[in-house]
């Protein structure tokens, strides 16, 4: 009784919600297809008179004077009278006519057999004709007008884009009426008839569920106390569902069971703390570490686990009050037997609500994998300062053993001449080696940035200026496009431009005869800017393109090998990027990425 109680309104309403709908759009629909109806008459009339040639092309062939009005109205009729009768005779209880405004008076109303006596009458000040004659646009009213009380459709006829009458076609609303009687009628015996029968339907589904549901409710509840427990069979779809749970008890009972052999053969460490700040868990592996027993800590204020270590206790403290959760924190570990360098993450667990239940916190021993990884980062820096060392060592080697020879040599000489040209010969392997060793304390010891608002494309002309000195005359054709309007850059200029030039002179380098370098710049997005130099040289073989940013690695046979290390590092500090792209035999391409400045800095600079 009590779910049929509940049912009654549940099942009753949207029956006699529908029912009401369903009316209220039956009425809307018969109302819009009458509408749709009219509508469409009145552009079969429009079209009609339009065949014609309308108003102006039928009077123009009017035999009579120009000031005979009722002869015209006569003479309009006669022309229209019969298409009129005919719409309305294909479709009866429809009234349709025309009216001219020029005329001041209705030239037919079909089926003239009942309203030709209208033909010569004008219409009331207030009927809405003149309303659609003025405006120029379509409308369909209902109300009492000259035919009695109808859904009007009126359509303005309009020639030489002037409006000069009106076309009308309506029925009366007791015929819409009628049907929408009908239609309530049969939609109020469906109604009750449906009522009926759901209610009926309703108490014999009710009664079978009852019975069938109380078994899975005693099942459900012994299912509480140990998921070992099954819902006794049952028949039909409530059996399939009781299955359905007897499954998913059986799934929860080994997921249980396979979560515990997971935690415990963890060899992380996992504490659970519930929202009173006692732990509720903790795996062997956090046994092991903190050499204790679960049922010794289990159900304690996790204080007195971690008190001696207040960076773990307010993670976790944070993660309780805040919700705020930790992915791997290191930090050393205070305990009584030892210090080890943990990675620590805590993160808050839910109930099936999505209410807080307290917090999982997992501990990883790093301690033996930090010291390999302090262990491998000095192998890489001893690896470094070797690579550097060597060479150093190989590209001062050189200058220093000339220069060796060349003080022995005048040791013994004595001719000023010799002096002189082995002295200036000193000189410049002396300049040399301070130009290596300005490069290399360029690349370890970098200059800081004097950032400016800088427009790339001046940079660019500036530094091209400086590469054709560098140029054979006329041997190296340097071409520009240049993208206008470009976003400037926050940047060095002069480190910038050293970095184009040194770009520049590697492709002049790399062109042995007659060559052409292409120097394009661009906004690949809204925040960046870029320049590509492009050569048609001897590119870059693959198999050293990947070392080309190696400090003193070089192709060429007078090389530092610091260039292209030092440039990398400037684009860096700008926080930009270069890319390589080259083919061997055909040429290379060498592009500069930087942040462009947000236009809103660039007009305040």
């Amino acid at each position: 009784m009590q779910l049929m109680l509940v049912l009654l309104p549940v099942v009753g309403l949207p029956i006699v919600a529908t029912g009401y709908v369903l009316r209220l759009r039956g009425l809307q629909a018969i109302v819009e297809e009458k509408r749709v109806h009219l509508q469409g008459l009145d552009a079969l009339l429009a079209q009609h008179l339009q065949d014609l040639g309308g108003y102006r092309g039928l009077l123009a062939r009017y035999p009579g004077p120009a000031a005979d009005r009722e002869g015209q109205i006569r003479y309009l009729n006669d022309r229209l009278r019969g298409y009129t009768d005919q719409v309305a005779q294909a479709f009866p209880g429809v009234g349709v006519g025309f009216f001219s405004l020029g005329l001041n008076a209705i030239i037919t109303y079909g089926p003239s057999s009942q309203y030709d006596k209208t033909v010569g009458m004008t219409i009331p000040r207030d009927h809405p004709g003149w309303k659609v004659m003025t405006s120029g646009t379509a409308s369909t009213v209902s109300g009492g007008q000259v035919r009695g009380n109808i859904m009007n459709a009126m359509l303005p006829i309009r020639e030489g884009g002037q409006v000069v009458g009106y076309i009308w076609a309506n029925e009366l609303l007791d015929a819409i009426d009628q049907q929408a009687r009908a239609m309530r009628s049969a939609v109020r015996s469906m109604t009750i008839l449906g009522f009926a029968l759901s209610l009926t339907v309703v108490f014999f589904v009710i009664a079978q569920l009852t019975s069938k549901m109380e078994k899975v409710k005693t099942g459900l509840a012994a299912l509480g106390f140990d998921l070992r427990e099954t819902i006794p069979p049952i028949r039909g779809e409530i059996g399939e569902i009781a299955d359905a749970i007897n499954k998913l008890a059986q799934v929860l009972l080994e997921t249980q069971s396979m979560h515990h052999n997971i935690l415990d053969s963890l060899s992380d460490c996992v504490i659970t703390v519930d929202a009173s700040n006692n732990i509720s868990y903790i795996n062997p592996a956090g046994c092991e570490l903190f050499r204790c027993q679960a049922s010794e800590i289990v159900g304690k204020p996790y204080l007195k686990l971690f008190l001696d270590d207040p960076s773990f206790s307010n993670l976790l403290s944070d993660t309780l009050k805040s919700g705020r959760e930790y992915r791997g924190v290191e930090f050393d570990f205070l305990l009584p037997h030892q210090t080890p360098h943990i990675l620590a993450s805590s993160s808050q667990l839910f109930d099936g609500r999505g209410h807080p239940l307290g917090v999982v916190a997992i501990i990883r021993d790093i301690s033996e994998t930090r010291s390999l990884r302090m262990q491998v980062a000095r192998a890489d820096r001893l690896a470094a300062v070797g690579e550097v060392a060597a060479g150093i060592a190989h590209e001062l080697r050189t200058p220093l053993t000339s220069i060796r020879g060349f003080v022995q040599f005048l040791q013994g000489s004595t001719d000023p001449r010799e002096w002189r040209e082995y002295g200036d010969i000193i000189i410049r392997e002396v300049d040399g080696m301070n130009r290596i060793i300005s490069e290399l304390l360029s690349l370890v010891r970098p200059q800081p940035l004097n950032l400016v608002p800088a427009d790339l494309n001046q940079l660019v002309r500036d530094t091209l200026f400086l590469a054709r000195d560098s140029a054979s005359q006329g041997r190296i054709a340097f071409v520009t496009d240049l993208a206008e309007g470009l976003p400037k850059v926050l940047a060095d200029r002069g480190q910038i431009k050293q970095v184009l030039l040194n770009v520049l002179v590697n492709a002049i380098q790399a062109i042995a005869g007659q060559g052409r370098i292409l120097i394009t710049t661009t906004a690949p997005s809204r925040n960046t800017v870029s320049v590509r130099v492009r050569d048609d040289g001897c590119g870059i073989p693959e198999a050293v393109r990947e070392r080309i940013f190696d400090p003193f690695f070089s192709t060429k046979p007078t090389g530092t090998g610091l260039g292209m290390a030092i440039a990398r590092r400037i684009i860096e500090d700008h926080h930009g990027r270069i890319e390589v792209d080259s083919t061997e035999g055909e040429g290379s391409a060498i592009t500069l990425i930087l942040p462009g400045l947000p236009e809103r800095e660039a007009d305040e600079s």
